[in-house]
C-alpha cells in the first residue's frame, strides 16, 4: 500500500514538473503570476466584407482565465481589422491580462474565410514560434465567433468539445484524426496534394460533423457531406475503419465492420495518366439480416464478398467520376504518386492533370468473424 502511495506522488511530481517546465518556456526568466494570462483554448477566424470590395479581418479567440475568485472561466476575446497581424493589437486592448499561446486546442476557420484564402492564417502561425502546431484545423458554417461562444454542458468552452469530437471522429467513417496545424501546412505546400478538413455546423445545440471543406491550394472551393467524405476518407488514406451497409429493404441488410489497407499505383500512357487504387478490407459482420445461413454455408459467404466488393466498387467509382469533374481539382491528392514516379518540380498542374486521368478502384473484402451466430 505505501509503495503504491510513494509511486502515485512520484508520478503526480513528475507531471508538475513537466508543467512548470512547460510554462517557464512560454512566460520567460522574469515570470508572469497565473492571474495576469489569458490562456487561449481556440481561435476563430471569420471575415467581413465591406463596401468597394474592402475586408476587415476578425479574429475571436477563446481563453481561460482566472478571476478575483480564483476560479478559473472562460472568455472569448475579440479583435478586428484590416489586416490580420493588426487584430492582436486590437485584441489586447480589450484584455486587461497578457495572452500566452501555444496551449490552443482548435483552429476554427469560418466558410466564407475559407474561401477567400487561409495563406494569411499559416504565414502568421508559422511566424509565430508559441503556436500550438498540433491545434486542430477546421471549416464552419457562419462565424466562428459564434461557435467558440457557444454554451456546452459540463465543458468551459466549445473549444474543448470540438478537440474531443474531432480526435474520436477517427473509429468511424474512416477518418483519420489527422487535421492538425501542421499537416494542414503540408498539404497545402505540397506538390500533388490538396487539404481537406471537417466541416461543422451548429446542430441540436452542439457542434457537429457534417461533411468535408474541399481546398484547391489554400482556397476552400466545395463542401461535400457526410455520406461523401466517408468514401473520401476511404480512397484518401492509407487506413482507416468504418462500416459499409447493403440493403434491401427496411428489415433486410448487412453491416460489414472493417478496416481498409489502401495502394495506389499510376501509369502513364504519352500524355494521359492512370491510377489504380487498391482497397483491401479485413473485417467483421457486425449486423446481418439479410443474407441466411450466412455462418454454415461457405457459398452464402462467397456471394457476400463478391456483392460488397461490387457495391463498394460503384460508390467509389460513382463519388470519383462525380467531384473530378465538378471541382477538377486532385481531392484525393494522387499527384503525389505521380509526381514521385514521374519526376517533381516540372511545372504540371496535377489538379488539372488527375481530374483529367483515368482512375479506377479495386475492391478485396476479407470476412474474419462473423459474431457469436445464428439464432
Amino acid at each position: 500500500m505505501v509503495k503504491h502511495v510513494k509511486k502515485g506522488v512520484k508520478n503526480i511530481m513528475i507531471k508538475i514538473s513537466i508543467v512548470l517546465i512547460f510554462l517557464w518556456s512560454f512566460i520567460g526568466t522574469e515570470g508572469q503570476a497565473i492571474e495576469d494570462l489569458a490562456i487561449p483554448i481556440g481561435i476563430g477566424y471569420d471575415l467581413e466584407k465591406r463596401n468597394k470590395g474592402e475586408v476587415y479581418y476578425s479574429i475571436p479567440i477563446a481563453t481561460y482565465i482566472n478571476d478575483t475568485s480564483g476560479q478559473i472561466k472562460s472568455e472569448v476575446i475579440t479583435g478586428k481589422a484590416r489586416n490580420i497581424g493588426d487584430t492582436r493589437e486590437k485584441r489586447q486592448l480589450k484584455s486587461e491580462k497578457k495572452f500566452l499561446l501555444g496551449l490552443e486546442k482548435m483552429l476554427i476557420i469560418s466558410e466564407s474565410y475559407a474561401q477567400y484564402g487561409i495563406n494569411n492564417i499559416i504565414d502568421i502561425l508559422l511566424n509565430s514560434p508559441q503556436v500550438n502546431d498540433n491545434a486542430i484545423m477546421v471549416v464552419c458554417k457562419g462565424k466562428a465567433e459564434d461557435i467558440l461562444k457557444h454554451k456546452i454542458e459540463g465543458y468551459s468552452n466549445a473549444a474543448e468539445y470540438m478537440e474531443s469530437l474531432i480526435v474520436n471522429s477517427k473509429y468511424y467513417n474512416f477518418f483519420t484524426g489527422e487535421y492538425d496545424f501542421i499537416n494542414s501546412v503540408t498539404r497545402v505546400s505540397s506538390e500533388g496534394r490538396n487539404l481537406v478538413l471537417p466541416y461543422i455546423e451548429l446542430k441540436e445545440e452542439l457542434p457537429q460533423i457534417t461533411g468535408f471543406a474541399i481546398f484547391k491550394g489554400d482556397i476552400m472551393v466545395g463542401k461535400i457531406d457526410l455520406q461523401q467524405a466517408k468514401i473520401l476518407n476511404l480512397l484518401r488514406k492509407d487506413s482507416g475503419g468504418g462500416i459499409f451497409t447493403m440493403k434491401k429493404g427496411s428489415k433486410r441488410y448487412i453491416d460489414y465492420e472493417t478496416k481498409v489497407k489502401r495502394k495506389v499505383k499510376c501509369y502513364k500512357q504519352g500524355e494521359k495518366y492512370k491510377f489504380i487504387i487498391d482497397l483491401n478490407m479485413d473485417g467483421i459482420i457486425a449486423s446481418n439480416e439479410l443474407y441466411s445461413n450466412f455462418n454454415k454455408d461457405p457459398k452464402v459467404q462467397k456471394e457476400f464478398i463478391k456483392d460488397m466488393e461490387n457495391s463498394i466498387e460503384k460508390t467509389c467509382q460513382d463519388f470519383i467520376n462525380s467531384y473530378k469533374s465538378q471541382y477538377k481539382v486532385d481531392f484525393l491528392s494522387l499527384g503525389k504518386y505521380a509526381a514521385a514516379k514521374y519526376g517533381r518540380h516540372t511545372g504540371v498542374d496535377w489538379n488539372k492533370v488527375v481530374s483529367e486521368s483515368d482512375i479506377y478502384v479495386n475492391v478485396k473484402v476479407k470476412v474474419n468473424a462473423e459474431g457469436r451466430g445464428e439464432y
